[in-house]
């Protein structure tokens, strides 16, 4: 029998899906106006009238400044006291700015051939130099890189940055803070631009000057001296390395250029801009609209905890285009973060089907990973035959690891999670004095001072980003790291396989109950020697996976936290400490990441203070853990 649905429930999925249709409209319709003449037009038009501001400023500054020595002067004359003068200096001289601002900022013929070719020939020429500047100065970072004292640079800024994130024990670095603490790791006071470049340079100040004439035109009050210290302003207006459509014009919106436009062309502006954004929440709003529909079946399949933190993901997606986050960006660090840990989430799947519960005790598996990355970096392997490499390797370690780790767990059964999570921060500790000891000799690797390695080492010159580049594509916004995510899926399938098997069907039976298998004639012990030392490989190449979709690869404490990671998010996906399925896997890591990076910026911008986001990181994290293991139903093996 059908399930009758409410006319309540009609109604209200029906207006969220009324506003989804008109969302996704909209966004449609900006996305086409953007790659429209309108759009690329109306661009132009908001940078030429950016540049003109800013050349009236120097104008407006003159006569403020101009209006402020009279007014002094009056002042002196009318024996004015000391906080008299000030105040009725900085009077008439805000009454002279306000005045000279509406004088000199109403401009007409925006889109003046003239004026037009020549701030598109300045920034062409800007632009041509940028990329030749940024091509020459990372050939000159990586020769720099290898030399003792780029080194020993890196590793205090690294130790810093690494203090500075340790929060409730656990460290937590953002991806956008390390990479600027590597750059600024390089010292570019060295750097001697090449003839060309200096010639590209020059250019730009050619091109400058064919544009005076034409501010000259538009305001023929500046002077020489005002056009001269124009140059670095104009420039910083007319291109930014790395700008897109919404970089642009957020950088001209600024500056009031919107308002050069009709209240509809402003409307198209406005649209064209935040196109992405509203399909992104017309999806959101759709799928919000079959929540409320098909509420009580999908309470029923995904379990209430998966359906509220779905609902709250959704939630933080329609926020995030309120406040004017790019939810396109979000979405593409989420796909990012899912292929990210989705693996090391994976390694919890068959330590749960063959009883041993949650296998905190992973990071001996992780280690194992670790020590093949850099068996790799010490030998200068490079690209996809140093991937293989580790991850091979990170197996052929991993294995014998986890088989012993499997019999410590065996001989003492009921106590799995207590041995496995103490087992977890037990080789972590112990690899924390392994890793000061080890022979490894290459430069990169160790501390430039002293023995042992360095905490931090970056994969960018072996295989960093190498699944995560692989066909990867950008579709609304949203960039899409394939070849990361066809790796995490291909895992995923193989241990769907391996789940169907007969070994992997006598696995789970004996994870789920151990009498009845022992019954049945199963080996119980052996399959959850199977399950563990899988497990352990998994860890393995999970770690392998982060470090090259990270970009750093990081030793002593840095996977002290995995354990937990992946735990959470499998929970979150709808396991129990003692059944799960590779749906559990992808669906939890998903939402795990998903929450956890747009909770924290939709936090920021919701309140404005620094620090905040760790908080919420911590906050998010530990509450939706919390409520997904409160909500599971205290399942137990029979």
């Amino acid at each position: 029998m059908k399930a009758k649905h409410s006319k309540g429930k009609w109604i209200a999925s029906g207006v969220v899906m009324l506003l989804a249709i008109v969302m996704v409209v909209g966004g449609i319709t900006g996305y086409a106006i953007r790659t429209g003449s309108f759009a690329t037009d109306g661009l132009h038009k908001m940078r030429n009238y950016a540049v003109l501001r800013t050349a009236a400023g120097a104008i407006i500054d003159d006569i403020a400044l101009e209006a402020k020595r009279v007014a002094r002067e009056y002042a002196d004359a009318n024996n004015y006291s000391r906080n008299q003068r000030a105040a009725y200096a900085s009077e008439k001289e805000a009454e002279a700015r306000q005045a000279a601002a509406a004088e000199f900022t109403q401009f007409n013929g925006l889109d003046d051939d003239g004026l037009d070719a020549r701030i598109l020939q300045v920034e062409n020429a800007q632009r041509v130099y940028a990329e030749q500047e940024a091509a020459e100065k990372e050939l000159y970072a990586m020769q720099v890189a290898q030399s003792a004292e780029a080194n020993v640079v890196l590793d205090e800024e690294l130790e810093t940055l690494i203090e500075g994130s340790e929060v409730e024990g656990e460290t937590v670095i953002d991806e956008a803070d390390l990479q600027e603490v590597t750059e600024q790791a390089i010292d570019y006071s060295a750097f001697v631009p090449s003839e060309f470049l200096k010639a590209l340079q020059a250019d730009i100040s050619v091109q400058y000057a064919s544009l005076q004439p034409e501010l000259l035109r538009y305001l023929p009050t500046l002077t020489e001296k005002m056009l001269k210290d124009l140059e670095k302003p104009i420039l910083a207006v007319t291109y930014e390395y790395g700008s897109d459509f919404e970089k642009q014009y957020d950088r001209y919106l600024e500056m009031d250029a919107l308002t050069i436009f009709s209240k509809a062309d402003q409307n198209r502006m406005q649209l064209a801009r935040r196109g992405d954004d509203l399909i992104t929440i017309g999806v959101g709003l759709f799928i919000l609209s079959l929540g409320i529909f098909f509420f009580k079946p999908m309470t029923a399949k995904l379990g209430m905890p998966r359906f509220v933190i779905l609902s709250f993901f959704v939630l933080l997606c329609l926020m995030a285009g309120l406040y004017g986050i790019s939810v396109p960006t979000m979405i593409g660090n989420v796909l990012k973060r899912t292929g990210m840990f989705g693996v090391l989430a994976l390694a919890m799947l068959p330590g749960i089907q063959s009883g041993i519960s949650l296998n905190m005790g992973m990071t001996a598996g992780i280690i194992g990973g670790l020590l093949s990355t850099l068996i790799a970096l010490e030998a200068n392997m490079t690209g996809w035959g140093a991937f293989a490499f580790s991850v091979v390797v990170g197996c052929l370690i991993a294995f014998p690891i986890g088989w012993l780790y499997s019999k410590l767990l065996n001989r003492l059964k009921g106590n799995e999670m207590t041995v496995s999570t103490y087992v977890g921060f037990s080789i972590v500790s112990l690899m924390s004095i392994a890793w000061m000891l080890l022979p490894f000799r290459n430069a990169k690797l160790t501390w430039a001072l002293g023995t042992g390695l360095r905490v931090m080492h970056n994969m960018s010159g072996s295989f960093g980003g190498i699944l995560n580049n692989f066909l990867s594509f950008k579709v609304l916004g949203v960039t899409v790291p394939t070849g990361l995510l066809l790796f995490f899926f291909l895992c995923c399938g193989l241990m769907w396989l391996f789940s169907r098997s007969k070994t992997g069907t006598a696995m789970i039976a004996a994870g789920s109950n151990p009498r009845f298998a022992e019954a049945a004639g199963i080996n119980v012990d052996r399959m959850r020697t199977i399950g563990t030392t899988i497990s352990t490989v998994i860890a393995a190449v999970g770690i392998i996976v982060y470090s090259q979709s990270f970009g750093f690869m990081q030793l002593y404490g840095g996977p002290r936290q995995m354990g937990f990671i992946a735990a959470s998010a499998i929970l979150i996906g709808g396991a129990s400490v003692s059944r799960a399925k590779v749906s559990n896997v992808i669906l939890g890591t998903f939402l795990f990441q998903g929450v956890l990076a747009l909770g924290i910026q939709v936090a920021n911008a919701a309140i404005a203070e620094g620090g905040l986001s760790e908080v919420m990181r911590i906050l998010i994290s530990n509450g939706i853990i919390l409520y997904a293991l409160t909500q599971s139903g205290g399942d137990s093996r029979g």
